[in-house]
């Protein structure tokens, strides 16, 4: 309909008044909900592996400096548990003293345990694990072994 400036005016329905807030609060919003526990999910994923590294990485350190075969599978379990205490992924250690000899190296394999159900994304409860493995030289003028 015309007005007497020549300009369009337009009938809405009563009924079309804020339908697009009522679309945006529906759909929208929850896409964007999922989509920031998506991001925490995938932060929390990346967070475990790199700390899984760190453990690793921290236990080899600490069997490479251990006198003793037995000692260095000990020293880094206690490196592992170290790491890991006050977080909220467990980790554990598998030690390799084949090569344990001056000159020789150490390798730490880690698995860390995070878990996932505090998240609260439905049908994603369990944990996740992540492996790394580190290898360290031993120090040929070393005292002992």
């Amino acid at each position: 309909m015309w007005t007497r400036s020549g300009s369009l005016r337009r009938r809405f329905p009563a009924g079309d008044r804020g339908s697009i807030t009522s679309e945006l609060a529906v759909f929208v919003v929850p896409f964007l909900i999922l989509m920031a526990m998506f991001i925490v999910f995938c932060g929390r994923a990346a967070s475990v592996s790199i700390d899984a590294h760190a453990v690793a990485a921290a236990a080899a350190r600490a069997a490479a400096d251990a006198p003793t075969a037995g000692a260095a599978r000990t020293a880094a379990s206690r490196a592992a548990s170290a790491m890991a205490s006050g977080s909220k992924f467990t980790c554990t250690a598998t030690t390799d003293t084949d090569q344990f000899r001056r000159g020789g190296s150490v390798t730490v394999r880690a698995a860390c345990v995070l878990p996932m159900a505090d998240l609260g994304i439905p049908s994603l409860g369990g944990t996740k694990t992540a492996h790394a493995t580190a290898t360290e030289p031993i120090d040929i003028y070393r005292a002992g072994t």
